[in-house]
């Protein structure tokens, strides 16, 4: 795999994105054979989790795939990530769920940990890298978002409904965006891994209301819009700074 990365990054990544999806889809088979609070997906992707930073520490790779918490004049450029927190909250817009219990809101905690790490790693990490190691900065940012967004086809195998799916699709390629302008800034993935849990278990724990859905998406892409214009006029005015010469 290190020489993948090295000669064929994108395909190091692609790679990589394709085990995560396998790793899924056995773990959903497997949750629904055992009758556990805590799923099979929630554990082996944790163990992912715990592998993929392994062989990234084993590599010395962490410094070059924004394994480390930002500046704090990087995080002064993106306002502290204030759009995000927003965009995160909405999702109470629907209310919480009835009926949860401990165990299920530590299940969608443990499994969205999973999922918020190894997506940043693989998406904001792996593939922006690989893309923006032979090509453009605007490339990178725009390949790897929509590459992000569009990734989350795969959720139809899981009982999604093609209006959710649409709507995950579409938010996935906005945020998607938006936290690659982020990487390209602080050159951190860190704080889009805990916005991206934190976003997960927001839409995990609320109610499945469609209609409140639909208005809560159009809003956040509206606020991903306005972010990432103003992401990108960060990154044209500070070219000169180390931060930002791709």
């Amino acid at each position: 795999m290190k020489v993948i990365q090295g000669t064929k990054p994108i395909w190091h990544a692609m790679i990589w994105v394709i085990v995560y999806i396998v790793l899924v889809n056995i773990g959903d088979e497997l949750s629904a054979m055992v009758n556990s609070a805590i799923t099979v997906t929630s554990l082996l992707l944790i163990i992912f989790s715990v592998v993929l930073l392994w062989y990234v520490s084993k590599n010395h790779w962490r410094a070059y795939y924004g394994l480390h918490l930002p500046r704090k004049s990087d995080l002064q450029k993106t306002w502290f990530y204030l759009p995000l927190v927003v965009i995160a909250l909405l999702q109470y817009a629907k209310g919480l769920k009835a009926g949860l219990t401990f165990l299920d809101v530590v299940n969608v905690i443990v499994l969205m940990i999973g999922v918020g790490f190894i997506e940043e790693l693989l998406f904001r990490g792996f593939l922006y890298q690989g893309i923006l190691k032979n090509g453009t900065l605007t490339r990178a940012v725009l390949i790897s978002g929509i590459t992000f967004g569009i990734g989350h086809i795969v959720n139809l195998a899981r009982g999604y409904s093609l209006l959710d799916q649409g709507l995950q699709i579409a938010i996935g390629i906005a945020l998607g965006i938006v936290l690659a302008l982020l990487v390209a800034i602080t050159n951190s993935i860190v704080p889009g891994v805990i916005f991206h849990t934190l976003l997960n278990i927001s839409g995990n724990i609320s109610n499945d209301n469609q209609t409140v859905e639909v208005l809560v998406v159009a809003l956040s892409i509206v606020v991903c819009v306005i972010y990432a214009l103003a992401l990108k006029n960060q990154l044209t005015r500070h070219q000169e700074e180390p931060a930002f010469q791709k």
